[in-house]
């Protein structure tokens, strides 16, 4: 994936992990195009799920004439990308025309570009650069511990480009310059081709087929084109091809995140969810690891390749410290599209919901919970930030943590199974059995969450069994999970829409009468796209049209004022404090789950009209 400003350039200092990303890695990042003396500015512009056609002029004054025009192709491709540089000389006489292409890599973890305060001094890495007839290489090795770390980039230009090694580049970057002198007649061009290939190249990834909506909107076409180029081959298994959770931190599997964003857009896309199922039972744990908050059973938070992973610098290479992917992944299973997948996925589903049951605690304290893990995830719901699940007071929760919707998504784990096991498994003793715990579940949900007894379930219930008193999303989900009654539901989803909570662009994580409360915050009063989606498809569900077609229609809204690229979360202000809706400056597009909840707001608002 290609992350460039607007006309096509990576420029070393930028905000926002600009780059191009291959393997968990940032294989460049630095890319600058430069044609004669002037700057350029887009003339036009057109985007596809995996290329870019860009018109360039450079910037002159008002009364005079541009010299020449430049067209910039950038298409993606397995392992890197291409491409084409025409420029045309739009005199009368001959023009000879300088072009630069700068290009550099600091070969980065994606974790060390997420600005959250975390430092990684990569001590001893080895970086080489090499140029050979039309062509530089740039490579990256560090070993730590006995284990090793590796990566490259090779650089194939045409036109037979002198290239110069770049000074005055970052300590753990290395670059070069390559220069054409284009000698062009009167009104012809000529063009410059860039390769650029990592050794992250499995091969093509098969397209999948959207389904035909008449008058479907903008952000429809343009979330099914970003969740096309969000499936990659599955790391370590890469006959599979995956959903990554978004750009530019999670180009990788994610247990919670891509199951629920194939969940949202599989009625759009159907077959989406199968390989991302079978890719979870192939990574599901079976024997305990601590440091991996790996148990039997359970369903993996996230597997990296990146180089913090593989040096054991971080536990995420493969690292199971999610409360939610176990429960989500029966669902999923449940919902894919394949009966054989479905059968083949029994013993899978089996261990997780012993997982469930033993070492996620239901059996033994009612509800599945999660302990922080100090070297990895403090939260580990989807609310995953260190203080995203604190009391009324702002005092942070702590203790075994039992969340609110993750209580909806066992619940909603243990129907699916249930009925798995009657259709697919023939086991109707088990079935009968998990009906029971789930009619306990709701029972016991009902009587310990609730606060005041009926006016709205707490975010959690904290290692002290202490209610988290504050109203937060989180309860929204019981609604997409089917956990509630018809009248609890009702309410539920009336106090979703009070003011402190629904913007008008979506709903609020947190209240804005909380003490935490921020707009700007993570996951503290920022709008979510996946989360405002998954409670109005909850709405829905309930009957609740009005209710979903609203929400529904805000979340659509506000994806046209980004271009119809729903970002992973923005600002929780009022509809009525800011015409448009307010950009969040770390937030990760395309983002999966994002993509996915244009989907879902895209059908739902598409309902209204048709009724």
């Amino acid at each position: 994936m290609l992350r460039t400003d607007e006309i096509g350039n990576v420029a070393m200092d930028a905000t926002g992990a600009p780059g191009l990303f291959t393997g968990d890695v940032r294989a460049l990042s630095m890319l600058d195009l430069t044609v004669g003396d002037s700057r350029l500015q887009v003339a036009s512009a057109m985007e596809r799920p995996s290329s870019r056609a860009l018109v360039l002029t450079p910037i002159l004054g008002r009364n005079v004439a541009a010299k020449t025009i430049i067209s910039r192709t950038q298409t993606i491709q397995p392992g890197g990308y291409t491409e084409q540089i025409e420029v045309r000389n739009l005199e009368n006489s001959t023009l000879s025309v300088d072009v630069r292409v700068d290009l550099a890599s600091d070969f980065a973890d994606p974790m060390t570009l997420r600005s959250d305060r975390r430092v990684w001094e990569r001590l001893g890495a080895e970086r080489s650069i090499v140029v050979d007839d039309g062509s530089v290489t740039l490579g990256y090795s560090r070993t730590l511990m006995g284990a090793q770390f590796e990566s490259s980039v090779s650089v194939h230009a045409s036109g037979g480009p002198e290239i110069s090694l770049l000074a005055d580049l970052p300590e753990d970057t290395r670059g070069a310059a390559l220069r054409w002198t284009l000698e062009l007649a009167a009104g012809s061009s000529q063009r410059i081709e860039l390769s650029v290939r990592s050794g992250d190249d499995h091969g093509e990834v098969p397209a999948l087929h959207a389904t035909v909506i008449p008058a479907a909107s903008p952000i429809r076409q343009q979330g099914i084109e970003d969740l096309g180029a969000l499936r990659m081959r599955c790391p370590g298994n890469p006959e599979l091809v995956i959903l990554a959770a978004g750009i530019p931190w999670f180009l990788t599997l994610f247990g919670r995140d891509s199951v629920v964003a194939s969940l949202l857009a599989e009625p759009d896309l159907p077959g989406l969810l199968d390989d991302n199922i079978r890719a979870l039972m192939a990574t599901q744990a079976i024997a305990p690891e601590p440091a991996r908050i790996a148990q039997p059973g359970k369903i993996l938070h996230e597997l990296r390749q990146s180089e913090l992973a593989v040096l054991g610098e971080v536990p995420f290479a493969r690292y199971y410290g999610s409360a939610d992917s176990t429960p989500l992944f029966i669902s999923g299973v449940a919902a894919c599209s394949s009966a054989e997948l479905q059968r083949d996925a029994e013993r899978a589903v089996r261990a997780a919901v012993g997982w469930m049951r033993t070492e996620g605690g239901l059996d033994e304290h009612g509800f599945v919970r999660y302990v922080s893990d100090p070297s990895g995830l403090i939260s580990q719901g989807w609310k995953d930030s260190f203080d995203a699940i604190a009391h009324d007071t702002g005092e942070i929760a702590t203790g075994a943590i039992a969340l609110c919707e993750v209580q909806g998504y066992v619940w909603r784990a243990l129907v699916d199974a249930a009925e798995l096991a009657r259709v697919r498994y023939d086991d109707h003793d088990w079935a009968a059995e998990l009906d029971a715990l789930a009619a306990e579940l709701q029972v016991r949900f009902r009587e310990r969450f609730w606060i005041n007894g009926d006016e709205f379930p707490a975010l959690a219930i904290d290692g002290d069994g202490r209610r988290v008193e504050v109203v937060a999303s989180n309860a929204g989900h019981l609604l997409f999970s089917g956990m509630l009654t018809p009248d609890e539901a009702a309410r539920v989803a009336r106090r979703l829409l009070a003011p402190d909570m629904f913007t008008g662009w979506g709903i609020r994580t947190l209240s804005s009468g909380s003490v935490r409360y921020n707009p700007l915050s993570y996951h503290n009063g920022s709008v979510w796209p996946h989360d405002t989606a998954l409670i109005a498809t909850g709405m829905a569900g309930y009957g609740l049209h009005d209710e979903a077609r609203r929400v529904a229609q805000g979340l659509q809204d506000a994806g046209e004022y980004f271009g119809n690229r729903l970002p992973e979360l923005f600002g929780g202000f009022d509809r009525e404090e800011f015409a448009l809706p307010v950009a969040y400056a770390h937030s990760a597009r395309p983002q999966a789950w994002a993509a996915a909840a244009g989907l879902a707001a895209s059908r739902l608002v598409l309902s209204g009209q048709s009724s």
